[in-house]
């Protein structure tokens, strides 16, 4: 099959449990959180990177049911709650001076500036991969409900940040991804047909919000936590081009 047909054809990666594996860049950004905060506000580094812990785990049993909810919920505005708490909670645990209020966004961007691109996470054989892909000609695009911010530190990491067009988290679409409506408004952001779309995602629920989108789909199993449960999935991600021109071979012979 030619290049240019590959082209047609455009691959939205998810980020956690599809390109890097969270378990080890969860350690390593609790770290960094010390290493960023202590030098510059205080502290001893081991309490910043345990409040940050303790924030996280708030913080994710929170989203998991507005997941669960599956409703429709401003982004901007709950992103804008989430730095606030971030740094208060963060800074009320270590016991130091609170910024003005003022401060908390650029805070924000300047910690995830500095921790993201030194995580070291991605699963073995994700960015050849994607190199590959590339170099065929798919188009190339995130589809993760994290900020894009994080995506592109994550990304320029790995040192494939510029084979992406865009990277879609959650504040480019204005939506958590909870449902249909967050693959729908990426496709129409990026006036892309979802036929022509293939979703790489590890968790059920979204697979089924890309399908039901339109799109086609890739489940990732890397984390041991899915069993296969769709026709195209992926265990070892230095199977992935083959896997994903094999779909697109077999969509062109429907």
């Amino acid at each position: 099959m030619s290049q240019i047909r590959f082209a047609e054809f455009a691959v939205f990666f998810d980020d956690g449990g599809v390109m890097n594996d969270n378990r080890i860049r969860g350690l390593q950004f609790q770290k960094m959180v010390g290493d960023f905060f202590a030098p510059r506000f205080g502290g001893e580094p081991y309490k910043w990177a345990e409040s940050n812990v303790n924030f996280i785990e708030e913080i994710v049993k929170e989203h998991t049911e507005v997941i669960s909810s599956g409703v429709n919920v401003d982004y901007r505005t709950y992103h804008e709650d989430f730095v606030k708490r971030w740094i208060e909670e963060m800074f009320n645990y270590v016991e130091v001076k609170l910024p003005a209020i003022s401060e908390y966004k650029r805070i924000y961007r300047e910690a995830i500036e500095y921790i993201t691109p030194n995580i070291r996470s991605a699963y073995p054989g994700v960015i050849d991969s994607i190199k590959k892909l590339k170099k065929l000609g798919f188009k190339l695009y995130t589809a993760s409900g994290e900020d894009s911010l994080e995506l592109k530190g994550y990304l320029q990491g790995m040192r494939i940040k510029n084979l992406f067009e865009n990277f879609y988290g959650s504040d480019l679409v204005n939506t958590h991804k909870t449902n249909n409506n967050f693959f729908k408004r990426i496709f129409d952001d990026v006036w892309f047909e979802p036929d022509k779309a293939i979703i790489i995602e590890d968790r059920p629920m979204f697979l089924e919000c890309a399908l039901n989108s339109g799109a086609n789909v890739i489940q990732a199993c890397l984390t041991g936590e899915y069993e296969p449960s769709y026709p195209h999935y992926v265990k070892n991600m230095t199977e992935l081009p083959k896997i994903v021109t094999d779909l697109v071979s077999n969509l062109k012979h429907k």
